[in-house]
């Protein structure tokens, strides 16, 4: 018996490849829907990108959400009511283990299970074969890919030119690891979110500190009025409020709580609030204010340890820190295997939703988007709709040939417009794109109850969420989540 032929006890099971917030969201369920499945994990144990001082982990030693708790959270496990409204690194860690606990998935995740290689059965042969390191090939009828999109850093190509100590954002941890930031001169590129804690951070310890950005870029803070901004405007969008409202309201909010960027002399954003990812944070215009954080524009080259400006202007540094993003790579699956790449993307996957595959129903990459607001949430609501495709693919039925069509019809990105940049490439507008998975989960589930294909117990989420068996999917939380 060959090394493939003995895996044949996988034949039904569906694979979930990586243990962090997608994949634990996939893998429950998944199980829940009465589909064998197993996770499978390069680390020790669950985490992913939350598990600081990991491999698999881009977060920096001073991180938290910068979404509210509120709208993080899975919608059937509550975080702790005492919790900050943007809990920790350690917190949101604390929590993954937990709901993992919590709903059973920790016998079902293979940990030390680094997957090499993902690729279509083949001669005829639904499903996928799984290739892990040290285990050998197991044939799976179903795969879903949850490894997350900040695998691969991104540095611009001038960085290649800097003589000096050279790091990107995920590389960076604290101002003294993985270099002491005490009295060097910084350069941090980058005006995203990591870019801006980083600038912060390093202009409380470095001798001066420069801070890069190619365009300028609205900032919201994390409290409008008391409450967390993104809750403020959760509650307009739930009103119905158009945009051009919403946008007139905020930005005279924001101004009030921390100025726009020219009243901290930066330059006006070329676009409109949200038209770009939120930056949130409350202390970059008092680090600006304070001449602790020069402002500067985009660089246009290195020599040796000098930054030469866009403007002409040159500036030594001792060290550069490139907050420039990632590579949304699956180095695992080539992405024909997936239905192609978006043209003219160095090789992300053209995917439904940015979900599903064009045509295949026993494929799908959870959590390959980046919301405005909290992510968790929604890549449970993407996993409820890949667990009714595999239940629809087992037990036949019109289900799979709606979500076909549905499919082929394409989707409305929303009502945002976003910046053309690859950092914009996977950005959805949350409530917009929730709501849109969320129809298609509950068009799934009339489809598959009308030919009595769904699990007779039905759980306790919204309708158009979707329904949970109850011995799974109707605890809200361990004691004392509220």
């Amino acid at each position: 018996m060959n090394e493939l032929e003995a895996s044949e006890a996988s034949v039904g099971k569906w694979c979930v490849i990586g243990a962090g917030p997608s994949g634990l969201t996939a893998l429950k369920n998944l199980l829940s829907l009465g589909i064998d499945a197993e996770c499978l994990e390069r680390e020790d144990d669950v985490g992913g990108n939350w598990w600081f001082g990991s491999a698999a982990s881009a977060v920096l030693e001073s991180t938290r959400l910068i979404s509210s708790a509120r709208l993080t959270e899975y919608a059937d496990f509550r975080m702790p009511r005492d919790w900050p409204a943007h809990p920790t690194h350690s917190q949101c860690l604390e929590y993954l283990r937990d709901y993992a606990r919590h709903f059973g998935l920790v016998p079902f995740i293979r940990t030390h299970s680094e997957v090499v290689r993902v690729e279509p059965a083949g001669d005829g042969r639904p499903g996928w074969i799984v290739d892990v390191a040290g285990r050998g090939r197991s044939w799976y009828e179903g795969v879903v890919i949850a490894t997350g999109h900040n695998r691969e850093p991104r540095f611009p190509t001038i960085a290649s030119g800097f003589a000096g100590v050279r790091l990107h954002a995920c590389d960076y941890k604290s101002p003294t690891i993985p270099v002491a930031i005490a009295g060097k001169r910084v350069l941090v590129i980058g005006g995203g979110n990591s870019g801006c804690d980083i600038a912060v951070e390093c202009s409380r310890h470095a001798v001066a500190t420069w801070h890069s950005t190619r365009r300028g870029y609205h900032v919201v803070p994390r409290f409008l009025l008391g409450r967390p901004s993104d809750l403020r405007n959760e509650r307009l969008l739930r009103m119905g409020a158009p945009l051009w409202l919403r946008r007139v309201l905020s930005l005279g909010a924001i101004d009030r709580a921390i100025g726009l960027p020219h009243r901290h002399g930066l330059p006006r954003p070329d676009h409109r609030l949200w038209e770009t990812h939120p930056v949130i944070n409350d202390a970059i215009y008092e680090r600006i204010d304070a001449g602790a954080i020069r402002p500067a524009g985009d660089v246009d080259r290195f020599e040796g340890d000098a930054a030469i400006f866009a403007d002409g202007s040159r500036e030594r540094f001792d060290v550069v820190i490139f907050a420039t993003g990632y590579r949304a790579t699956m180095p695992f699956i080539d992405v024909e295997s997936l239905g192609g790449a978006i043209p003219g993307t160095d090789g992300v996957p053209d995917l439904f939703m940015h979900l599903l595959h064009p045509v295949r129903d026993d494929i799908a990459v959870a959590g390959l988007i980046q919301p405005d607001s909290g992510q968790w949430g929604i890549t449970d609501v993407q996993a409820q709709l890949v667990a009714r495709m595999a239940v629809a693919r087992r037990r036949g039925g019109h289900a799979l040939a709606w979500l076909h069509r549905r499919r082929a019809a394409g989707w409305r990105r929303g009502p945002i417009r976003y910046v053309d940049s690859p950092r914009h490439l996977l950005e959805v507008e949350h409530h917009s794109y929730r709501r849109a998975v969320s129809r298609l989960v509950a068009g799934m589930d009339r489809r598959l109850r009308a030919t009595s294909r769904l699990p007779a117990a039905v759980g306790c989420l919204p309708a158009a969420v979707g329904c949970l068996p109850a011995a799974v999917g109707c605890r809200r939380g361990p004691p004392g989540r509220g």
